[in-house]
């Protein structure tokens, strides 16, 4: 199977450097600019997909809508809760920056959802994927994609920037994830 991740569009949380977590925020102007390019990118090249998934969080949604709208996608846009961004707890709302990265890597912060069961969290639901299709477009989250990629590469360094409307491909097959693709951009 091959799942292709797509970071949602820039919100006017990401655009100030907050944290969102599970703050339900919608795309701002720019966000939406950036989910039609990476839609159109996607119709030009590749528009055939079994299934669109999304987080069930507002940004994730529109991207996936969009997209959707954009390359012709009769099929519904199905939610799934397993690749929702983090829990930040307490944290949500900062301001991103060197003192708050060191409270979530070392999860000191009431409500923060732990790597370990993010990670755990999002492989299963993308392992429960293989065999129910061949394409899968997921419209998800920064720390989504990133717990994906450090369950297969663990020195992955999770403060690496992950662009706004990014595609990241992986290809899964027999229980194993392997990542072939990350950080595109469409220009």
């Amino acid at each position: 199977m091959i799942a292709c991740f797509i970071r949602h569009g820039q919100t006017d949380w990401n655009k100030a450097n907050l944290v969102q977590g599970l703050t339900d925020n919608p795309l701002n102007g720019t966000g939406r600019q950036q989910a039609e390019k990476v839609a159109v990118y996607l119709k030009d090249r590749d528009p055939e997909w079994d299934l669109i998934i999304t987080s069930p969080l507002r940004r994730a949604r529109e991207t996936a809508e969009i997209i959707a709208r954009t390359i012709g996608h009769g099929k519904p846009i199905v939610n799934n809760d397993g690749f929702r961004e983090r829990s930040f707890g307490s944290l949500e709302g900062m301001v991103l920056d060197e003192a708050t990265y060191r409270m979530i890597f070392a999860e000191q912060a009431p409500g923060l959802e732990s790597l370990r069961d993010l990670r755990k969290r999002t492989t299963r639901a993308l392992l429960a994927l293989e065999g129910k299709a061949e394409k899968v477009l997921i419209c998800a989250h920064a720390q989504v994609i990133k717990s994906v990629i450090t369950a297969i590469e663990p020195g992955f360094d999770f403060r690496f920037p992950l662009k706004n409307s990014s595609l990241n491909y992986f290809i899964v097959e027999n229980g194993e994830i392997k990542m072939i693709a990350f950080n595109i951009v469409p220009e």
